[in-house]
């Protein structure tokens, strides 16, 4: 077992004391210790500044500088270092004086030669060590309050502090101040389709692109989610267009890469300034920059916008073109609806042409749709979410169009290549339905309805919330309804025996807050 090394600067021009200090110190097992002396003030001063020892040892009565002279000289300069005085016999009250001033301990002449010496120095490296671990938690601790904890920027509270100092510092010195908000455009969709670990990757590699990109006298923040704030203390509007531009084109041109998972996320920015018309406190600046940044959205995204920008398309009767884009897209929705409505009911027909057989797997998809629907209400989801979820429901088994149909037929046991062929069908499904550019929302509900919430699913063994929400709502009512109308490779169970299977699974295949709520909506319908 190897030693602690402590390293002791003894600080004393008597040579027999300073011998019967180093044999004292010499002979332990769990500490070496390893001791450089100095002869006068002068010599310890110039030694205690040069190196780092973990103590002092300073005798009261040092040539040029005595003991307490010297502690307060290494107080002042804070050089972080405990001292130990030593004094001689009746002097006591020096010791004490030297404690009240920040000295760990004392000594007298005649304790230095037993073990008071090994105890107080021992005591001494302890404390040290102590306060040491406590200043390391209080400077950890303060950088949690201000930091956020994925991206390691600063927070939204600190934020909004920052923000509001350096509005006052601009006012008062006529100085300008641009502000930049962003977001990642189409986020959502990554933590749908790549989950949300991949998610906080995205967001991690985001702030470190930010940070590298902008200047040591400029502010980084999470505003929230996938939004990142930047403060430009000094920095005019042209200034912060630039900036600006060269965050966009740098997101425009990366690939997030981790695992099996590669993406390019682009990102919009809108820029506001303290000499914007209407500006007149910071909360106008984080006002302005988010209009920007909708107007950005608006524009198609990976877009750079500034307030003047909106004010002036506004000015030219823009916002009538946005209520006729606005009509036109509600419009437009219900037609695409329809046709996804025609899709679904074709490629149906489609498959019983081709699938003999393939009834079972038309009547169980229109039934788990209903469920779905049912369900995703009862989660108090939107009526468009609700939507989606039904019909997903009704594609999730579409891949099955691309598995031998001597497999779906089987009766007896599958063996394990004939499962691993099974599952395959998320996958094949998913490439079917992605090539129509119809289904953008429900793909990933449909690729991901096999996975268990405690990992062991496929086809990425995603885990937990990292599972898309509305494939946990399908797992529950795929699974239902699978087991209580039977299959070729089981028999129909009870509504309560499925009920009491649900419920044995739910944290291990199933979304216990999921279960929970279809539970209480079969009962309900009671």
């Amino acid at each position: 077992m190897s030693k602690e090394n402590v390293h002791i600067l003894l600080a004393d021009n008597n040579r027999p004391d300073i011998d019967i200090i180093k044999s004292a110190l010499s002979n332990h097992d769990d500490i070496k210790y390893n001791i450089d002396t100095a002869l006068s003030g002068t010599d310890t001063l110039k030694k205690a500044t040069d190196n780092k020892f973990d103590l002092v040892l300073v005798t009261q009565d040092l040539p040029g500088m005595n003991g307490l002279e010297m502690l307060k000289e290494i107080t002042e300069r804070k050089l972080g270092m405990p001292v130990i005085l030593i004094v001689a016999e009746g002097s006591e009250k020096l010791g004490v004086k030297a404690m009240d001033k920040g000295a760990y301990d004392y000594l007298t002449r005649e304790e230095i030669k037993t073990v008071a010496l090994s105890r107080a120095v021992r005591r001494a490296i302890q404390r040290k060590k102590l306060e040491d671990d406590i200043r390391e938690s209080v400077a950890k601790l303060e950088k949690m309050a201000i930091r956020d904890g994925l991206t390691g920027l600063y927070n939204h509270h600190h934020f909004r502090e920052v923000l509001r100092n350096e509005y006052k510092k601009a006012k008062r010195h006529l100085q300008p101040l641009s502000c930049i908000m962003m977001d990642l455009d189409h986020f959502k969709s990554v933590n749908d389709t790549c989950g949300h670990q991949f998610g906080d990757f995205v967001l991690a590699k985001s702030a470190e692109i930010l940070k590298r990109l902008v200047r040591d006298t400029d502010f980084v923040a999470r505003y929230g989610g996938e939004e990142f704030f930047v403060i430009l203390p000094n920095t005019n509007l042209q200034g912060a267009f630039i900036l600006a531009e060269r965050i966009r084109y740098a997101f425009e041109n990366n690939v997030f890469k981790k695992g099996e998972f590669s993406k390019t996320v682009t990102i919009s920015l809108g820029i506001s300034s303290t000499l914007d018309n209407d500006v007149i406190s910071d909360d106008s600046l984080i006002e302005n920059a988010d209009k920007a940044l909708y107007r950005a959205k608006w524009r198609g995204r990976n877009n750079v916008c500034t307030f003047d920008e909106t004010e002036v398309e506004e000015a030219a009767g823009v916002r009538e073109e946005i209520k006729k884009i606005e009509d036109f897209t509600n419009r437009l929705r219900g037609f695409n609806d329809n046709i996804k409505e025609t899709y679904i009911e074709s490629a149906n027909k489609i498959s019983l042409e081709l699938n003999k057989g393939w009834d079972y797997f038309s009547e169980h998809s229109s039934r788990v749709s209903r469920y779905a629907g049912k369900l995703t209400k009862e989660l108090l989801l939107s009526d468009e979410e609700v939507n989606v979820m039904k019909r997903a429901a009704l594609l999730h088994d579409l891949g099955m169009i691309g598995i031998n149909s001597k497999i779906l037929k089987k009766k007896s046991k599958l063996t394990d290549e004939e499962y691993n062929l099974i599952k395959r069908h998320s996958n094949i499904g998913v490439k079917i339905i992605e090539r129509t550019k119809l289904f953008y929302e429900e793909l990933p509900i449909i690729l991901h309805h096999h996975e268990r919430y405690d990992g062991s699913g496929y086809p990425h063994k995603l885990k937990g919330d990292n599972i898309p929400y509305g494939a946990r709502i399908l797992a529950v009512v795929e699974a239902y309804d699978a087991m209580t109308t039977g299959t070729v490779y089981r028999k129909a169970g009870s509504r309560e025996e499925t009920v009491s299977e649900l419920k044995t699974c739910s944290g291990k295949q199933f979304d216990p807050h999921i279960v929970d709520v279809f539970v209480k909506m079969l009962e309900k319908a009671d």
